[in-house]
C-alpha cells in the first residue's frame, strides 16, 4: 500500500529505535507499506522496495493514504512557502492537480491549508481555494449566502427555482458536473428517493439501498478528472423537504474535509541563530574594554579616552543583547 511521508523519518533494520537506520525517507517521500506487527507495546510497519522487504518505520510515523487526494479546480493556484500571501510564491498548480491535505492554520488573518503536491512537496494555500476531494462524505451544514436552489420537474431538462435565504440548513448529498453542453448530471438521481433523501449517512443502509457500481459513483468524484474547463461543479442537496442543486462555490459554514484537519501553530523560520553565530559585537566591547582600562592605568593623563573606550565597549555589549 503506497504512503506518502509527512516529515523525515527513519528506516531501521529492526523492530526498535536502538536498530540501525538503513534509510532515511525525505518528507513528502512516497513508500510501500507491508505488514504491522508489534514490539514491546510498539507497533512496527514493514516498509517494502519492489516488493522486497527492506526494513520497519514507526507506527507513530505520520502517513497520507494516497487514494485520499484532492482535485485543483480552478485554473492557477499559488502555493505559498509560508501562510503569507507576501512570501515566495514555490509551485503553480492548475486545473485538474492533485493535492493532499495535511493541516490548517490561522496567519494574519486568513486560514490557510498546508498541502502537499503529487510530487511530494509542500507549500500554503488559502483555504478558500476552489478544490474538491476525491471522495465525498454527506455532511448537514448552514448557508452563508443566499442562493437559488433548481429543483428538477418531470419534463426532461426543466427546473423549478427555489430561493434559499442565508442561514438555511441544507444536506449537501453529493458532487454533480454541470456540463456547458447538457447541464446539469441528473444521471443517478432516480437512486435517491424524495422521501428517503440522506441515504449515504449509514452505510449499511446504502449497501442495502445500492449495488456497488452505484454507491462508487455517490462516493467518488472521479468525474471531476475529466471535467472540461467551461465545466463546473454543483451539490446535490436536500432543502425544504426537496432534492434540488447549487452550485459548489455556495459559501457554508462547515466544509468537513477542512473542518475536520488538524490544527498547527505556524514557527516562522528567522536568522537569530545565524545571527547569534556571527555576531562578534560583545568580542569587540571586551577589547574596547580592556583598551579602555590599560590607557586608564598606564596614561592616566589620557582618561577621557579611557572613558570614551569603556563606554563603546559597554554600548557594543548592549547593542548586541538589544538587537537579539
Amino acid at each position: 500500500m503506497k504512503k506518502m511521508v509527512i516529515g523525515d523519518t527513519f528506516v531501521y533494520s529492526g523492530k526498535g529505535f536502538s536498530y540501525t537506520a538503513i534509510k532515511t525517507i525525505r518528507d513528502g517521500g512516497i513508500i510501500d507499506i507491508g505488514y504491522s506487527s508489534w514490539e514491546r507495546n510498539e507497533q512496527w510497519l514493514e516498509v517494502l522496495e519492489d516488493n522486497f522487504f527492506i526494513g520497519f518505520i514507526s507506527s507513530q510515523t505520520k502517513l497520507i493514504d494516497l487514494d485520499n487526494y484532492f482535485y485543483v479546480m480552478q485554473e492557477n493556484l499559488f502555493c505559498y512557502e509560508k501562510p503569507d500571501p507576501s512570501s515566495e510564491i514555490k509551485i503553480r498548480l492548475t486545473r485538474h492537480d492533485k493535492i493532499y491535505l495535511v493541516s490548517k492554520l490561522f496567519s494574519k488573518g486568513m486560514l490557510w491549508l498546508k498541502i502537499y503536491d503529487k510530487h511530494g512537496f509542500c507549500c500554503y494555500i488559502d483555504a478558500n481555494s476552489y478544490i474538491f476531494p476525491r471522495n465525498s462524505t454527506p455532511y448537514w451544514t448552514v448557508l452563508n449566502e443566499s442562493t437559488i436552489m433548481y429543483i428538477p420537474s418531470p419534463k426532461k431538462d426543466f427546473y423549478k427555482t427555489s430561493r434559499l435565504k442565508k442561514g438555511s440548513r441544507i444536506y449537501v448529498n453529493r458532487l454533480v458536473a454541470y456540463k456547458f453542453s447538457s447541464g446539469l448530471d441528473t444521471s443517478y438521481d432516480h437512486l435517491i428517493d424524495q422521501d428517503i433523501p440522506i441515504l449515504l449517512c449509514n452505510s449499511k443502509n446504502s449497501i442495502q439501498l445500492f449495488n456497488d457500481t452505484e454507491i462508487d459513483y455517490l462516493l467518488e468524484n472521479n468525474f471531476i478528472e475529466h471535467i472540461s474547463s467551461v465545466d463546473d461543479i454543483w451539490m446535490q442537496i436536500f432543502a425544504r423537504g426537496q432534492i434540488g442543486y447549487i452550485p459548489a462555490i455556495t459559501k457554508t459554514n462547515i466544509i468537513p474535509y477542512i473542518e475536520h484537519l488538524p490544527n498547527e501553530h505556524f514557527m516562522p523560520k528567522t536568522d537569530y541563530p545565524v545571527y547569534k553565530k556571527y555576531n562578534k559585537l560583545s568580542i569587540t566591547g571586551l577589547i574596547a574594554l580592556v583598551i579602555g582600562l590599560a590607557v586608564l592605568s598606564i596614561f592616566p593623563a589620557f582618561s577621557v579616552f579611557a572613558f570614551y573606550f569603556c563606554i563603546l565597549g559597554v554600548c557594543l555589549f548592549v547593542l548586541k543583547y538589544f538587537c537579539s
